[in-house]
C-alpha cells in the first residue's frame, strides 16, 4: 500500500511540476517575458502539432523514424547479445574482436559520418548503419561481462548431465546474464534514437530529424519543439517498454 502512495506521489508531483512549467513558459511568452520567435509557446507548439498531423506530415516523419530506429536497433540487439555471448565464453573470440569493439566505444563516430555517407550514400541505410553502430557497442560490452559473472560451476554442473552448448547458454548464461543485458538495452535504446535523428538530420529527407534540422534552419521553433517533444516520447515510451520486457524476464529467471 505504501508502495502504491509512493508511486502516485511521484506522478502527482512530476505532473505537477510539468504543468507548472508550461504555465510559466506560456505566461513570459504572453508578456514578452522571453523572445518567442526564439523560444515559442505551448499553444504554438499545440497549434504547430495539429498543423503537422493534419498535413500528414508528422505521422508520415514518425513512420520514417520508428522504421530505422526499429531495423537499427533490432539489428544491434541480435547481433549484439549474440557476440557478446561469443565473447564472454571463448577467450579466443574476445581477444580477436575485442580492439574492433573498443575501436568503436572510443572513436568519435561523428567524425567518420562523412566516410560513412561516401561508403552508403544518403537515405535509410546510412541512417540504418549509424544507428547501429552507436548502439550495438553498449550491448555487446554489458551481454560480455553478464556472461563473465556466471559461475563457472553452474556451467560445469549443466556440462556433467550432458548439457551441449545451447543448453549452457539457455539454462545458465543468458538467465544470469539478464540484469547486465536488460542494462545494455536501455542504454542502446537512448542511443539507437540518438543515432536515428543524428542520421536523418544529415543524409535523409524524411523523419523527426530531418524536420529539426529543416524548421531549425527556418526559424520555425515551434515546428522543431513538435518533432523534439515527440522524440521525447518515444524514448520514455521504449524504456517503459524495456522496464515490462525486464520484469518479466526476472520472473523468468526466477
Amino acid at each position: 500500500m505504501r508502495s502504491l502512495s509512493d508511486k502516485t506521489e511521484r506522478f502527482l508531483l512530476g505532473t505537477l511540476g510539468v504543468v507548472a512549467l508550461f504555465v510559466f513558459w506560456e505566461y513570459a511568452a504572453n508578456h514578452n517575458i522571453i523572445n518567442v520567435a526564439v523560444t515559442t509557446s505551448p499553444s504554438r507548439i499545440v497549434v504547430a502539432f495539429v498543423a503537422q498531423w493534419q498535413s500528414g506530415d508528422l505521422l508520415g516523419d514518425l513512420r520514417v523514424s520508428l522504421g530505422e530506429f526499429a531495423v537499427g536497433f533490432l539489428l544491434s540487439l541480435v547481433i549484439g547479445v549474440a557476440l557478446g555471448i561469443a565473447m564472454g565464453m571463448s577467450r579466443m573470440v574476445e581477444y580477436a574482436t575485442d580492439p574492433f569493439i573498443w575501436f568503436l566505444y572510443s572513436a568519435p563516430l561523428i567524425a567518420l559520418y562523412p566516410l560513412i555517407v561516401v561508403w552508403l550514400g544518403f537515405g535509410y541505410t546510412t541512417v540504418v548503419a549509424v544507428t547501429f553502430l552507436l548502439t550495438v557497442v553498449s550491448i555487446i560490452v554489458n551481454t560480455m561481462a553478464g556472461v563473465h559473472s556466471v559461475e563457472p560451476v553452474l556451467v560445469r554442473a549443466v556440462q556433467a548431465f550432458g548439457g551441449n552448448y545451447r543448453a549452457v547458454v539457455t539454462k545458465v548464461i543468458l538467465p544470469a546474464s539478464v540484469p547486465l543485458i536488460v542494462a545494455g538495452v536501455r542504454i542502446g535504446l537512448g542511443r539507437a534514437l540518438l543515432g536515428v535523428v543524428l542520421g536523418e538530420m544529415f543524409s535523409s529527407n524524411a523523419g523527426l530529424g530531418f524536420r529539426v534540422s529543416y524548421y531549425a534552419g527556418r526559424l520555425r521553433t515551434a515546428d522543431v519543439f513538435v518533432a523534439l517533444i515527440v522524440l521525447i516520447l518515444i524514448g520514455l515510451a521504449t524504456d517503459q517498454l524495456c522496464k515490462q520486457i525486464e520484469a518479466r524476464l526476472q520472473a523468468w529467471r526466477a
